[in-house]
């Protein structure tokens, strides 16, 4: 009797890592999808509006998905969880959506004065801000094994734009933004995981954009002069935005962060370069060398050191 019980708990196991996994890779692939979209929609919008408008539209449309689910009072496939918010949840959700804006913000700003690939690796450092918040605040601990994944991955990032670093006067500010983009991104990205344990990820994105709505909106009204595009190209950018980076990209990886640490989230981040590089050189003509592909077999390898290490 007990065998019988044993096995099916076992298959509902192998069920829900599955699904962590499959969530994780198609959030990355989504959410590499950014700084393509944020640079079509730069074309008529600027870096500050582009974030205004994926929050104010991912509230919209993350509004509407939870408003179904309610009515239809469908079930989901995470565990049930009391979403009881206390005076700590809501000021992690408030530091959540700081954080959040102020990383897209400084990001979409990185991306138009530098090159993509330029604030891609310089973003790639993420893994080593989040494990070192992690264990300076959440006193989480990282096994050999991982850290040599964690080193592996971040070497083959780093190397897809090594040649194409500049180190002129006229782009190190957006080298600098990236960089601090990719220390409020590891932040945001530790503040989800500790709410992942009480509120689901819908919830989670939902109150991100919100707040995130509700705190650029005056600053962009006093600063900007335009706010959405003007043209039908323009509009299909900022959807897309919204649709492929922000709700599946950002919905998907909050949801891997129940079965899977940050260390991990941010690690398998750094897939996105690869996913950049392929995407810029079909969009916008830059190249992919073979010393590229070399790279992403390191990302994958160092990766699967990485999430290998995990205990579940």
């Amino acid at each position: 009797m007990t065998n019988q019980l044993e096995i099916p708990q076992q298959d509902n196991s192998k069920t829900r890592n599955l699904l962590a996994i499959a969530s994780l890779c198609a959030g990355v692939l989504a959410y590499s999808s950014g700084s393509i979209f944020i640079r079509l929609c730069e074309a008529e919008i600027s870096p500050y509006g582009t974030v205004f408008n994926r929050v104010a539209f991912g509230t919209i449309a993350f509004g509407f998905w939870k408003g179904v689910n309610t009515l239809n009072n469908r079930p989901t496939n995470e565990k049930p969880i009391q979403e009881k918010l206390d005076s700590r949840d809501i000021w992690l959700l408030l530091a959540m959506a700081t954080f959040y804006l102020a990383f897209q913000g400084l990001w979409a700003w990185s991306v138009s004065q530098t090159a993509i690939a330029i604030s891609t690796v310089l973003g790639s450092l993420k893994p080593i801000f989040t494990c070192l918040l992690a264990w300076l605040l959440w006193g989480q601990r990282f096994d050999n094994k991982f850290l040599l994944g964690m080193i592996i991955a971040m070497v083959g990032a780093s190397a897809i734009g090594l040649d194409d670093l500049q180190i002129g006067t006229n782009k190190i500010q957006g080298d600098i933004a990236a960089f601090l983009a990719a220390i409020l991104e590891a932040a945001y990205l530790l503040t989800i995981e500790k709410l992942r344990t009480k509120i689901n990820s819908t919830t989670i994105i939902l109150w991100c954009c919100g707040l995130g709505s509700l705190l650029s909106l005056p600053i962009f009204l006093f600063t900007e002069d335009r706010l959405f595009p003007y043209s039908v190209n323009g509009w299909l950018f900022v959807i897309s935005l919204t649709l492929v980076d922000q709700v599946l990209g950002q919905g998907l990886l909050a949801y891997s962060l129940k079965k899977f640490s940050s260390g991990v989230v941010a690690l398998a981040l750094l897939l996105e370069p690869v996913l950049v590089a392929i995407a810029a050189w079909g969009i916008f003509g830059e190249k992919l060398s073979l010393f590229d592909w070399v790279a992403l077999f390191a990302i994958l390898f160092g990766l699967f050191l990485a999430v290998s290490s995990q205990k579940h």
